[in-house]
């Protein structure tokens, strides 16, 4: 069963009940053969565990092995502790969500076939910690002890010093310095619609799991739908370019990249003036508050650097840092409303009245090509939420929680190149890989 919400002017199809399957992995082994990777409920057969793969998971068991019991966690804290963990030297074997803590808990790891011979590695004692979330609080049990932590805050600014020093444990340390976060081996994508294993940068964490209603693309997917992976822009099986640059948009005779465009004719490169930050079918927007096309022969300096952005048919509405908001039509090119409005926060699309929404600290305003009328926010539709983390654009539910970015509660990755929307599919470009959600226009 799914549900269908409307942000934005757009309507994304997402399962009604999603599940976050983006934290850890753990790994079974059972009389010494690999089973595959169960997290979540979901078992990886084993097809998908190749010598390479089979590689990081070794690199990964190599390092001092550790369970955490979790209860009442958000998945975004979940996967911090794993990150802290990793920053430590250790490798969360189990997350065991909503469980009681058990000191008598017995938890094996038997070496497994030659592929992956752990039995001189592995300790034989696992280290167990229990974190539990009550309220406002975060308690953290380690058999030093039990601190309790009474913010989230708190507990992210707390959790690693409180550990490292409480843990009589070998090898808890990664040599690495302060300031240095040790990523671990590298982390592996599992696309369980293809049943594939994909291997992706060092990022804190052993395994993602793609969820149904999102498809995985182990490269960057530029705006025309090329592909880049390891310096190399692949239009298509026969046509393939040498790009030193992150690209953004192939157009048949030049490439856009984050520091020039190439001309394909001429191999001249054109310094950028600005980087692109986000797509929208037919459209360009700059980090400089410019708009233009895919042609590369158009741009509009529309505003300072944008905040927040939504495009409503031929319409784009815009917010800079400043908070001036403007309104452009596409269609003829110009600027039809500009206005300053000091506590500007973000926009909204209301689908029953079909109209755009300035959000603000203390009023809320419709928006239209005759200017903005303040409006009664008593009304449902027009209450105020505002969530934390959440990243610009605002209708992309994307959301920056400091050690990683999240959709809908999956992760997605450490940093965010640019997104796009492009043939109805929002694509969220990250260190990862690319992350594309279906969407539809309104009716």
């Amino acid at each position: 069963m799914e549900t269908r919400q409307d942000i934005g002017g757009v309507r994304i199809k997402r399962p009604l009940k999603i599940s976050w399957v983006g934290t850890c992995a753990w790994i079974v082994f059972v009389q010494g053969v690999v089973l595959g990777i169960t997290f979540a409920g979901i078992q990886i057969p084993d097809e998908s565990l190749d010598a390479e793969v089979l590689s990081v998971m070794k690199k990964w068991m190599e390092r001092p092995q550790i369970v955490v019991f979790e209860k009442n966690i958000a998945p975004h804290l979940s996967l911090f502790i794993t990150k802290e963990l990793t920053k430590a030297g250790f490798f969360a074997t189990n997350i065991i969500s909503n469980n009681v803590f058990d000191d008598e808990t017995k938890l094996e790891l038997i070496s497994t076939t030659t592929s992956v011979d752990v039995s001189n590695v592995v300790s034989g004692e696992l280290l167990k910690i229990s974190v539990e979330s009550t309220g406002d609080t975060i308690s953290l049990t380690t058999r030093a002890g039990k601190i309790v932590f009474e913010s989230e805050e708190d507990f992210k600014s707390g959790f690693l010093k409180y550990f490292s020093t409480n843990t009589s444990f070998d090898h808890t340390t990664t040599g690495l310095s302060e300031n240095t976060p040790d990523l671990g081996p590298e982390t592996l994508v599992y696309d369980s619609k293809s049943h594939k294993l994909y291997i992706t940068v060092p990022t804190g964490i052993p395994l993602i799991v793609v969820p149904e209603y999102i498809n995985f693309v182990p490269a960057v997917v530029t705006m025309d739908g090329s592909f880049y992976k390891n310096k190399v822009l692949y239009v298509s099986e026969k046509i393939q370019y040498q790009v030193d640059s992150l690209p953004f948009l192939y157009t048949g005779y030049s490439i856009l990249t984050e520091n020039y465009i190439l001309n394909l004719r001429t191999g001249k490169k054109e310094a950028v003036s600005s980087v692109p930050i986000f797509g929208w079918d037919k459209y360009i927007i700059y980090a400089d508050g410019s708009v233009g096309d895919l042609s590369l022969t158009w741009k509009l300096k529309v505003s300072n650097t944008p905040l927040d952005f939504l495009m409503v048919e031929n319409m784009l509405y815009l917010l800079d840092v400043t908070k001036n908001v403007y309104a452009v039509n596409l269609k003829t090119r110009k600027v039809i409303f500009a206005g300053t409005f000091e506590d500007a926060i973000c926009f909204d699309y209301d689908e029953h009245s079909a109209t755009v929404i300035l959000r603000a600290l203390k009023e809320n305003y419709v928006l239209s090509v005759n200017g903005s009328i303040k409006v009664d926010r008593t009304e449902s539709f027009f209450k105020n939420d505002f969530p934390n983390k959440r990243l610009y654009p605002t209708f992309t539910n994307v959301k920056d929680f400091g050690f990683g970015f999240f959709y809908e509660g999956v992760y997605l990755g450490n940093s965010i190149f640019f997104m796009f929307i492009s043939k109805g599919v929002l694509n969220i470009v990250t260190d990862v890989g690319t992350w594309q959600v279906k969407i539809t226009k309104k009716d």
